[in-house]
């Protein structure tokens, strides 16, 4: 489904949608399109010119990787997401932060709201009966 959203949205062809509704009439139709549409061609062979333009194929740039891990090591290449907690790496610390901070300074406000306008009310109901 995101591959066929995102084909769509670069003009390389059109989503169908999901398989299950996909019925004869609109898979026929949605192949014509494409065949008579010379956009898709066009958008499909400037792409495929952009991807072909690498100066490496991936068989160098394989071979590349390795002998460079080889000569040099491969510790300059270390995650600094390795060495961190998993509560760091996931961002439960910024969450808390993020999220309970602002809600205890909601309920407690909520708490201090309650307070006042019950001592009021108390205070009302204490004038009302002398």
């Amino acid at each position: 489904m995101y591959n066929a959203a995102r084909m769509h949205y670069r003009g390389y062809g059109i989503n169908m949608g999901r398989m299950r509704d996909v019925s004869a009439e609109k898979l026929v139709a949605g192949a014509r399109d494409v065949i008579s549409n010379h956009s898709y061609v066009d958008k499909v062979r400037a792409a495929s010119a952009i991807f072909r333009s690498r100066p490496q194929n991936p068989r160098q740039r394989a071979a590349w990787w390795i002998d460079h891990v080889m000569q040099h090591g491969g510790s300059h290449m270390h995650s600094y997401a390795l060495d961190m907690a998993w509560y760091e790496y996931l961002m439960l610390d910024i969450l808390i932060v993020c999220v309970l901070i602002p809600m205890v300074l909601m309920t407690s406000s909520v708490t201090a709201c309650i307070c006042c306008c019950m001592h009021r009310n108390s205070m009302t109901t204490h004038h009302k009966q002398q």
